[in-house]
């Protein structure tokens, strides 16, 4: 795995353990509370960027056409 999305994966840990012993009830856990939701959220996002990147999907029309046709449209010979 991508040493960045496994420090992510890490944080989300750390980030999802300290959610379960706040409560928003309270006034001043309800901030850190929110802080932590946030920081949540970023964090996915950045592992879908980060993994969007690393296995992009395969464009149109690339994705409709075989193997052969990919090669040749390219100009290599088997």
């Amino acid at each position: 795995m991508n040493p960045e999305i496994c420090e992510l994966f890490d944080r989300l840990t750390e980030i999802d353990e300290t959610l379960k012993f706040l409560d928003p009830e309270k006034g001043e856990d309800f901030f850190r509370w929110i802080y932590f939701l946030e920081s949540r959220d970023i964090v996915c996002m950045s592992i879908r960027r980060i993994s969007k990147n690393i296995n992009p999907q395969i464009p149109e029309p690339w994705a409709s056409m075989s193997a052969d046709e990919i090669i040749k449209g390219l100009g290599v010979y088997r």
